[in-house]
């Protein structure tokens, strides 16, 4: 059996997979292949080897349930590890009037695999943060038979917040919940990267794009609000979803897909998608709506880098610089920036790689408050902070930086080897940590810096699942020199 995630680059090949009903079918399943290498999938919309699976894979589609509960002054929901994040936005808001506190950019995931890779929205805290405990199939480590467990405080839970399937097999989790509420967004372009960030003070939950090409931000203020619904907001919506999810993509597939053309590219950023964009409309609706876009149309892959913001400004600007560098093999480079590749090593990586590829997709910035997890990466203790570029407030918050990439075949090979560029210098020069579930082209002996939480992580795991049982080849090599 074979099966290929999302982005078409990650093929699966288990000797055994099942789609189990219930709990009971899940442990039934553990004792039967006791001693063998079991995963778990969510819907696959993934793009770093976190989801390989080559012994047992177990698909939990079927534990999909939705029991929403208050204990005080709590709120929170019991979901199905299977549930998708969009069955479970509308079962809160059908039974409860109730939402998540965060909303990834998309909600095709299920919760399962959003928390154990980290996924987040903007401007709040990743979904991991918000996860009061965790129900795991696992071995009891004196029997060998399957048991459930369930953690609800202490290092363990931070740990099974984002646990990239290391610890068990997980069932359920418990999120907190909030009152469904309004977001009020609108569309504003900005020169420089200072009045974005100034902005956040007014728009906390904003989102923003590096235009290529142009190299300006357009910005999606985003503010909660209790101002009523919009009377156009689905006019809006429309809008939304015909000039960005469908137009603006069919332009970039053409130009690098049917008939690929550098040229074309930048002609689009710098002259076509600037005029489809409409400034300061500002429109109110549903959280659950405005913060979601269809981001999964078209396959493609992406990786994305996480800072902190006292390293924003440089990030940004070594990743301008290199993308031009990249995109041409004649352009003379800035000598700050062939300082900064000469202090990585990685000039002749560089050179390597120019006049190979032109970006094409806007880069997409979020805003990701600090983690109380060991392993997301926007996990933050400054206790521990080993690398000189991670120094700063445990309060500091991320910000994730999105390259997407919608080539096909070989061509998607250059990406890659930019991407592994980017990773690899941004690393070094700015602690730049690689989102879990997308493009991870560091090994072990780069991340042991950048995510200290590993050492505990890689203790807890080791008492709760001393066998390995349920790693795969990725982790096992991520964890097992940490």
């Amino acid at each position: 059996m074979e099966i290929k995630n999302f982005g078409l680059n990650i093929q699966l090949s288990p000797r055994y997979s099942y789609t189990p009903k219930n709990e009971d079918e899940v442990l039934a399943i553990l004792n039967r292949h006791r001693g063998q290498k079991i995963r778990t999938i969510g819907r696959l919309h993934s793009w770093s080897q976190i989801i390989e699976a080559d012994a047992v894979l177990l698909d939990l589609k079927y534990l999909d349930s939705v029991q929403p509960g208050e204990e005080g002054n709590q709120k929170y929901v019991d979901a199905g590890a299977g549930c998708q994040i969009k069955h479970l936005l509308h079962e809160l808001a059908q039974q409860r009037d109730w939402t998540l506190p965060s909303v990834g950019f998309i909600t095709e995931q299920t919760i399962a695999g959003a928390i154990s890779s980290g996924t987040h929205g903007s401007g709040r805290h990743s979904l991991s943060h918000y996860v009061l405990s965790v129900r795991l199939a696992c071995y009891d480590p004196t029997s060998g038979e399957a048991i459930i467990q369930e953690i609800t405080s202490g290092a363990e839970l931070r740990a099974a917040r984002c646990s990239l399937g290391c610890l068990g097999v997980i069932l359920s989790v418990r999120m907190q919940c909030r009152e469904s509420y309004r977001i009020e967004e609108h569309f504003r372009a900005h020169g420089r990267l200072e009045d974005v960030l100034a902005a956040e003070t007014e728009y906390p939950l904003q989102q923003f794009y590096l235009v290529p090409w142009r190299w300006n931000f357009v910005v999606q203020h985003r503010r909660e609000t209790v101002a009523r619904q919009s009377a156009l907001m689905r006019v809006y919506h429309w809008y939304r979803y015909l000039v960005f999810d469908l137009a603006m993509h069919l332009m970039i597939l053409s130009c690098v897909r049917l008939v690929p053309s550098a040229r074309l590219v930048r002609a689009i950023f710098r002259w076509i998608l600037p005029n489809c964009v409409i400034h300061n409309w500002r429109v109110v609706g549903p959280s659950a709506s405005q913060l979601v876009m269809e981001h999964e149309l078209f396959r493609h892959l992406e990786i994305e880098l996480f800072v902190q913001r006292r390293n924003l400004t440089d990030a940004l600007q070594f990743l301008k610089n290199a993308l031009i560098a990249i995109d041409s093999a004649s352009l003379p480079l800035e000598p700050s920036f062939i300082n900064q590749l000469t202090e990585t090593k990685l000039d002749s990586a560089l050179q390597e790689l120019r006049g190979r590829y032109c970006h094409h997709y806007p880069i997409c910035l979020r805003k990701v408050l600090p983690d109380d997890t060991l392993i997301s990466m926007a996990s933050s203790d400054s206790r521990t902070q080993t690398h000189p570029a991670n120094q700063a407030a445990p309060d500091e918050p991320w910000y994730a930086i999105t390259l997407t990439n919608y080539q096909r075949g070989k061509a998607r090979e250059d990406f890659c080897e930019v991407a592994s560029f980017l990773a690899l210098s941004m690393s070094q020069l700015f602690a730049a940590r690689p989102h879990w579930g997308k493009l991870f082209p560091l090994k072990v002996e780069d991340i042991r810096k950048l995510y200290p939480g590993l050492e505990p992580f890689k203790l807890i795991r080791e008492s709760v699942d001393p066998q390995h049982a349920f790693s795969n080849r990725w982790t096992e090599e991520l964890l097992k020199s940490v």
